[in-house]
């Protein structure tokens, strides 16, 4: 109680405490919270974990913590894959989300880009150059094993998942204007979404799976689209400026989006649907793009040279705490937050 009472003289109101211990090939992490002013215990929780892995143990513990006080999964055993050119090609590197854990997921010494996430964060989807056109792979994780999807001459662009994970959206150009579709886990094409002499890029399906939102220059410059999934009700958010790389939201409510305006550099923005709002994220620091929702829809990780070189950079949704992931030797571009808690 004296030491709790101290902890309530710091304007503490609540107090965690952790033991770790070693049972054989076993790490066992024991916690509790209490409640400074009454001195209850009003949490506590047992980790066993049999790899050693007292990162990912006390991430886990973090997650459970941040669900406590706010009803929502932390995002403390996310992680980030992006590309990386330091060994002079193009490969997936994949990262925890606080910038530790580096691992190198290609050795294709070829062009690997575009990643992109699963729903379930065992697989990721890419565009690879590794037979010389660029064809649309699968990297699974889980089984440590990669096949090729979508192979058709031209551009196999990775584009996202459907929520349920069984379908591909993609653009394809078949010897033609590049066009939206949507493919199967197999690769066999479900449906062509656009048609047209215009071009059809980035789509990202809403977390409802009924809307996607993407890029085409049918209006004579790249601008955002919503549609719905069938490929009906195509309809343009307004924007004044030339846009790139859509992500909605986990939570459905806003889009994040590149856009430049005249002949400046690229900058992030946030596009609210509900108000139709914008909102300027980051502001002529030299040029951000690519950006991705972190799993609680609280963050985005995003490409920038702001260095003077690209890296990889992470800041809460309405622009604030920006930081830079890690010390990365090379450029890296493309980054893409795992959607669901990874090992």
């Amino acid at each position: 109680k004296e030491k709790l009472l101290l902890w309530e003289e710091r304007g503490a109101s609540v107090l965690l405490t952790a033991s770790v211990s070693v049972d054989g090939d076993k790490l066992i992490l024991e916690t509790k919270m209490f409640d400074v002013v009454s001195g209850e215990t009003i949490w506590t929780c047992n980790y066993k974990n049999e790899s050693l892995n007292y990162r990912y143990m006390a991430h886990e513990a973090s997650d459970e913590i941040v669900k406590k006080f706010t009803g929502e999964t932390g995002i403390a055993r996310s992680k980030i894959v992006f590309v990386n050119d330091s060994t002079r090609f193009k490969e997936l590197y994949i990262i925890d989300y606080d910038g530790y854990n580096l691992h190198r997921l290609t050795k294709d010494s070829k062009i690997n880009i575009l990643p992109k996430w699963s729903t379930d964060g065992e697989q990721i989807i890419y565009t690879s150059y590794l037979y010389n056109n660029p064809d649309l792979f699968v990297l699974n994780l889980v089984k440590n094993r990669r096949s090729i999807i979508s192979k058709y001459q031209g551009l196999n662009a990775a584009g996202s998942f459907s929520p349920d994970g069984k379908k591909i959206l993609l653009t394809l150009s078949r010897g033609r204007y590049p066009n939206l579709y949507l493919i199967n886990t197999s690769g066999e094409i479900l449906q062509r979404m656009t048609d047209g002499s215009h071009i059809d890029t980035s789509p990202s399906f809403a977390p409802n799976g009924r809307e996607i939102v993407f890029i085409s220059d049918r209006s004579g410059y790249p601008q955002l689209y919503i549609m719905n999934v069938d490929g009906g009700n195509i309809r343009r958010l307004t924007t004044s400026g030339f846009c790139d790389s859509p992500s909605w939201s986990p939570r459905g409510d806003k889009i994040v989006f590149t856009m430049r305006q005249s002949k400046g550099n690229y900058d992030l923005y946030v596009y609210d649907l509900p108000t139709a709002k914008k909102t300027k994220l980051t502001n002529n620091q030299q040029n951000n793009e690519n950006p991705t929702w972190s799993p609680d829809g609280r963050f985005v990780t995003f490409y920038s040279n702001r260095s003077g070189k690209g890296e990889i950079y992470v800041m809460a949704i309405d622009g604030s705490g920006t930081r830079k992931l890690a010390e990365i030797p090379g450029m890296s571009y493309s980054p893409s937050w795992s959607p669901v808690l990874t090992r």
